[in-house]
């Protein structure tokens, strides 16, 4: 039947999905509209407490003000935030529904029919004709609006406070910037913000101390945020004084913290040790003074490695030289040596001097006398090891060698050393060698009738027989090696030792900055030391080669007590004003000038003597040229021709000179290739006639012939190490220039007169001594002000610990 049939448009499809969403939108507007007008009091108490805050009006206020303010704006959003929520209802379905049929213009209430059921389905007729009603409400509804939430605050917010509160705090945050979360902070703790300091601000004082033998000055840390990362050498200490508040602050390394000691009421201070960490921070309270990241810089191992093979020095001692490294400066470097086939891990360790002290960059040289040791003779490994202020090492590659042997000559002396190796093989037969020592003592005419060989021996036998300990044998071994030697040299080797040991002294003194007087006092030492050492060499060599030692020698090619002792007050000089580093390397080049003395012989100085005449000879007629080239420099008219024939003939007299050298089988100096060089470009820019660009090259020149004489003097060990100015030479004065061909003063202090352009008055040298004590002298000065800051003074007292 066609009436009991459904409409097609019954059969769209279910549109309760879609109401059940939009019931839900409906809802939470409901819910905005309703809380959001129950909330804004406590909102606009809390945002008008956070204004005051950015704009740090509660810093500026005394703690109990603060307090009161913050406890004023506690009750007052405690009190609104009751009578908002005690009349809040949520939105019901109901309320749900309806405001979609009103947001969407509905009449007859659609939504509500949609959810209604027929109370019978047993007449056909009704129940086509709900089916119609119900396809056409949800025709109706297919087109829901929510509709946009309504705050509803203009009855509630009659005066637009809500418009002023937000300008408030758009500029609130723009004042505050980075420092809003402090200010938000101090606004929320006002006790620990002020405490007692009666409402001024917390003061910070902060700093980095590293430790000393670093040698970096204490850096200040600024509580207005730091650039960057603050590099901390490990070990630093870090200083903090807090002005201010009530409560104990504390200094905090990555969540470590160490509180601080109050000093008086509202002032503590603070002392930690970085070791490690990533971020230094000062706590009060809730509060943070101050944050910085930091980097803890470590404090790497020194690094040691010899520049060359150990050498042997003509006198058999054991000459080291050596670099060391370290970041913040080497403190001790020791070579430890051990035998190879000694199971026993035996070590002997040599203290090696140091050119100063916290140097990063070491180069040292030691001369070792091993002779007299038991291993002399025997391959040996050697290492060294340097070590820092914090007793860290670093060690530098083995290297195997033989310690150098002395070579005994005279027979008496060398029987002496092999009854000593005889013991050292057998400790235990001690009787042989006692007879050997009584028979070697009845032979006075092989050792120079001298009683003190003579009662050494003796006692030596006498020691083997009656003194049965152990350590006997030890001592007797010594006391054959010094029966040895001073037979063998006649004393120069124990007055050599007596050198060295001397000279150790004073280099050790000037190391750890001695007062002066005791460096005067080791410095008399050593110069008696020079004196003994100088005369048993005499004696030795008339000795040992009469017919040598009558040979005449130039007596301006002998080094003289005098010329160390210009040496030594010169070293002394220096010491005065602070350049200790200067005098240990005068005094490093004089032991190295000593040590190889003995190797020189008369006829080898005699005829090195004429290769250093000439040299010398060869320099004064090059500062000729280089005058002669100044002053037609500053003249119009050039002697061209002359001029480059002159130097072009001094050329050819340095090849020559170079030749015979060859010859000789001597070795040429390499200053002397570089003063060839400069002599051919001096030649072709006289050539050119322009002798200002000769002057550059014409006092190469001269720097190299003064280099190529240097060396040829050190080899033929005289004290005259320079081109002139020492005895013996013409009476022409040392003509100097600088780079750009200016005269320079002579040593002796007098200016050198050229024609009256140019006069110059004290040595740049002497100059540079009394510039050195006018700015110790300052810094004494200052050091005495008690008015000058505390971190000055630190300062000047470190500076003047290098004096």
């Amino acid at each position: 039947m066609r009436d009991q049939k459904r409409p097609d448009f019954v059969t769209e499809p279910d549109t309760r999905p879609r109401l059940g969403a939009r019931l839900a939108l409906a809802r939470l507007a409901l819910g905005w509209e309703r809380i959001w007008p129950a909330l804004w009091p406590a909102l606009f108490v809390a945002g008008a407490f956070l204004a005051l805050a950015l704009f740090d009006v509660p810093a500026r206020l005394p703690a109990w003000a603060a307090a009161a303010l913050l406890g004023l704006f506690v009750a007052a959003l405690i009190a609104t935030l009751t009578l908002g929520v005690r009349d809040l209802r949520l939105p019901s379905h109901a309320a749900a529904r309806r405001r979609l049929e009103t947001a969407s213009g509905l009449a007859h209430r659609p939504l509500a029919a949609l959810e209604d059921t027929l109370a019978s389905a047993e007449d056909p007729a009704s129940a086509a004709l709900w089916h119609v009603h119900q396809a056409r409400m949800a025709e109706a509804a297919r087109a829901l609006r929510v509709g946009s939430p309504r705050a509803g605050l203009l009855r509630r917010d009659p005066y637009a406070l809500r418009v002023a509160l937000s300008l408030a705090l758009l500029l609130a945050t723009i004042d505050a910037g980075a420092d809003a979360p402090a200010r938000i902070v101090r606004a929320l703790n006002p006790e620990l913000a002020f405490g007692g300091s009666g409402g001024a601000a917390v003061a910070l004082d902060i700093w980095v101390s590293p430790p000393q033998y670093t040698g970096l000055p204490p850096q200040f840390l600024s509580t207005q945020g730091a650039a960057g990362t603050v590099a901390v050498p490990v070990g630093s200490t870090v200083l903090a004084r807090v002005h201010g508040g009530d409560a104990r602050p504390k200094l905090v390394v990555d969540g470590s913290a160490t509180p601080m000691t109050k000093i008086d009421d509202g002032d503590y201070k603070g002392e930690i040790t970085i070791k490690a960490g990533t971020r230094l921070a000062v706590d009060q309270g809730w509060s943070t003074l101050g944050s910085w990241p930091i980097t803890v810089m470590p404090d790497n191992p020194p690094t040691v490695a010899l520049v060359r093979p150990p050498q042997r020095t003509a006198m058999g001692a054991l000459h080291l030289e050596y670099d060391a490294k370290d970041d913040y400066g080497v403190e001790k470097v020791t070579a430890l040596i051990r035998r190879p086939d000694d199971p026993s891990g035996q070590t002997l360790t040599l203290d090696l001097p140091l050119p100063d002290r916290h140097l990063k960059d070491v180069h040292g040289t030691s001369f070792n006398d091993l002779t007299a040791s038991p291993w002399a003779g025997v391959r040996v490994r050697i290492q060294l090891q340097a070590a820092d202020a914090l007793g860290q090492t670093g060690d530098s590659e083995i290297m195997e060698l033989v310690l150098p042997e002395r070579i005994f000559h005279n027979p008496i002396a060398r029987a002496l050393v092999d009854e000593r190796k005889e013991l050292t093989r057998r400790p235990g037969d001690r009787e042989p060698v006692a007879d050997a020592l009584e028979d070697l003592s009845a032979q006075p005419g092989l050792y120079d009738d001298d009683i003190v060989a003579f009662l050494g021996m003796r006692t030596a036998a006498d020691r083997l027989l009656l003194d049965r300990d152990a350590d006997a044998v030890h001592s007797v071994q010594q006391l054959l090696w010094d029966t040895a030697v001073r037979i063998e040299d006649g004393g120069a080797r124990l007055n050599q030792n007596a050198l060295r040991q001397s000279m150790q002294s004073l280099q050790d003194a000037l190391t750890r900055n001695a007062p002066q007087s005791e460096i005067d006092r080791l410095m008399q030492q050593l110069q008696q030391q020079i004196d003994r050492y100088l005369r048993a060499l005499a004696q030795q060599m008339r000795r040992q080669n009469p017919q040598a030692a009558q040979t005449p020698i130039d007596p301006s090619r002998m080094l003289t007590s005098q010329d160390l002792q210009r040496i030594l007050d010169r070293a002394r000089e220096l010491a005065r004003i602070g350049a200790r580093a200067q005098a240990r390397d005068m005094l490093a080049e004089l032991q190295e000038l000593l040590e190889n003395l003995r190797s020189a012989r008369p006829m080898q100085m005699q005829g090195s003597a004429g290769s250093l005449d000439a040299m010398q000879d060869l320099t004064r007629r090059q500062e000729r040229l280089l005058d002669q080239s100044f002053r037609q420099s500053r003249s119009r008219g050039a002697q061209r021709g002359n001029g480059a024939a002159a130097q072009e003939a001094l050329r050819q007299a340095l090849g020559d000179m170079m030749r015979r050298l060859g010859e000789n089988g001597g070795a040429v100096p390499q200053p002397m290739a570089r003063a060839d060089r400069a002599m051919r470009n001096a030649v072709e820019a006289l050539k050119r006639g322009a002798p200002g660009q000769a002057i550059g090259p014409q006092t190469d020149a001269v720097d190299a012939l003064q280099q190529a004489a240097r060396e040829i003097a050190r080899k033929m060990g005289s004290a005259d190490t320079s081109a002139f100015g020492g005895p013996g030479d013409s009476d022409q004065p040392r003509v100097r220039r600088d780079p750009f061909g200016r005269l320079l003063p002579n040593d002796d202090g007098n200016g050198v007169d050229d024609g009256g352009a140019l006069r110059m008055g004290k040595a740049q040298n002497d100059y540079a001594l009394e510039k050195a004590k006018q700015i110790l002298d300052e810094l004494r000065r200052r050091a005495g002000e008690p008015d000058r800051p505390p971190l000055e003074h630190d300062y000047i007292d470190r500076l003047l610990q290098e004096f």
